[in-house]
């Protein structure tokens, strides 16, 4: 196989001039478009407004594989000072969809190269959006998944050693469940306590027992976080609140344990204001499913990673990780795997994805695409 790793590094930083968030992805797109007219790789856009769909091989073989990358950035200030840094205020490539994008370009270009060789259809599907709003529910909801048989994808880590290629057979990432609480009080001055009911004392409770009940009624070996990510309430200093909004999420290994958790979170808000002389409302914001590989395409996956060079570690059972990942919503139709790549730009380096100062080794980047074209060939017939 060519893996032309000057190609993917060179798109790569061409994207991450120009992070995009959310579905309003026009510049990002124009690249995708770009690279895949030049190769001569047909795409369509029919599965959602931000989201293209390239085909190699159209009806051949029997089988078809589908090869993803997400595609969008993050509300963050690039404080890298690469010389391809951020052109866009207040935005970055602070998750490594740039070279997820140009990764799957790369293998695109490869795959192409070895058309005639290649026994079945193989589609390269850039998503759009994986940072909140989920480009790849929406696909699936539109039926893409009806044309493809089995999917596999790959997430880089800034922190995981260069060439790292690690795999957890069951779960590779937690679910997200995003949820909004909203606690009603009753306003009067501070110095009548007993004629309100005071929103941010119901909510200090609330937020304490949420993490007693996440530490003493979860089953420690099933791993969960419960997580309050804001706390608004109160318009002045002599006034008892009347109302506090608290935004969080649950991130659970397990459906039961998200079930469980979910349940409870909702049971503790109402008895808690109930018990206060208050009301409160509890609204989902999000779910994003736990990524649980197929065990037939992981193990896929890790023969394609040791046929080819540069993985230094094959880690198949211990890569788990709390993040969310809207990946799962693919394995959710048809069977499927994802992997992380290790890019440290140093061998102690500290700097996690969602940071600002995020960096990543460059060398690395060819190897997933060695990966995707040697998993087309071991499982295209």
């Amino acid at each position: 196989m060519n893996i032309d790793k000057e190609y993917i590094i060179r798109i790569r930083r061409e994207l991450h001039q120009v992070p995009e968030r959310g579905f309003n992805l026009p510049k990002t797109f124009a690249v995708i478009r770009r690279e895949l007219d030049a190769m001569g790789i047909p795409y369509t856009e029919k599965w959602s407004d931000a989201s293209i769909v390239a085909t190699l091989n159209e009806g051949k073989g029997n089988k078809t594989i589908g090869l993803r990358a997400d595609n969008d950035g993050l509300p963050i200030q690039e404080e890298t000072g690469l010389p391809f840094s951020s052109t866009i205020e207040g935005q970055m490539h602070a998750c490594g969809h740039d070279t997820h994008t140009a990764m799957l370009l790369g293998a695109a270009k490869a795959l192409k190269e070895m058309e005639d060789d290649i026994k079945c259809c193989v589609k390269f599907v850039f998503q759009g959006p994986e940072e909140g709003p989920s480009g790849a529910r929406v696909v699936c909801e539109n039926g893409l998944m009806e044309e493809i048989d089995e999917m596999i994808g790959c997430h880089i880590s800034p922190t995981a050693p260069m060439g790292a290629i690690r795999l957890n057979k069951t779960c590779m990432n937690a679910s997200a469940h995003g949820f909004e609480i909203t606690l009603h009080g009753k306003s009067a001055h501070v110095a009548r306590p007993q004629q309100g009911v005071d929103a941010i004392a119901l909510a200090n409770r609330v937020y304490t027992d949420i993490q007693i009940m996440r530490a003493r009624e979860m089953d420690p070996l099933k791993p969960v976080v419960i997580g309050i990510g804001t706390f608004h309430g109160g318009t002045a200093n002599n006034i008892i609140c009347d109302e506090v909004k608290m935004t969080g999420t649950i991130r659970a290994l397990t459906p039961e344990t998200d079930e469980k958790a979910w349940r409870r979170l909702r049971e503790i808000c109402e008895n808690a204001a109930r018990d206060m002389g208050g009301s409160a409302e509890v609204k989902e914001l999000s779910f994003t499913p736990a990524v649980i590989n197929h065990h037939e395409i992981a193990d896929a996956i890790v023969a394609a990673a040791r046929k080819v060079e540069g993985p230094t570690l094959i880690d198949d059972d211990k890569e788990t990780s709390m993040g969310a990942e809207d990946f799962s919503r693919f394995i959710l139709c048809k069977p499927g795997a994802m992997f992380s790549l290790g890019a440290a730009p140093t061998p102690d380096a500290k700097i996690p994805l969602h940071n600002g100062k995020m960096i990543l080794n460059e060398d690395a980047l060819d190897i997933t695409p060695k990966i995707f074209v040697q998993y087309v060939l071991d499982r295209m017939a």
